[in-house]
């Protein structure tokens, strides 16, 4: 579907395919600001949660577009779609096997 909008040319298609994408991307960036830091002691919790968005934006940010080409040239658009929801799993995963810090102890 997306891939249909794209190719009409329309402006209007193109702002709506968008909208949609930049909304869902802050649905999903936005709690990143306070989920990350609550990871991380008091003391440090500047410097992780600084380290492990930035580091992880450029390990997976990095490989992203090289793998994506591969892809498409091996594939088609649909490869990509695919790699996208394999790296959708990875993060749920991850996300579910994060413990609850609310009831923790940091030392300040």
């Amino acid at each position: 579907m997306a891939p249909q909008l794209l190719a009409t040319q329309n402006a209007a298609s193109v702002f709506a395919f968008l909208a949609v994408g930049f909304c869902l991307m802050g649905g999903l960036f936005g709690p990143c600001g306070a989920y990350l830091p609550e990871l991380f002691p008091a003391n440090v919790r500047y410097s992780g949660s600084g380290l492990a968005y930035n580091l992880s934006s450029i390990l997976g940010g990095a490989f992203a577009p090289t793998i994506a080409i591969a892809l498409v040239l091996a594939f088609g658009i649909q490869g990509v779609g695919w790699y996208l929801l394999a790296m959708s799993v990875v993060a749920l995963v991850a996300l579910l096997l994060i413990k609850e810090s609310k009831d923790m102890e940091f030392e300040a």
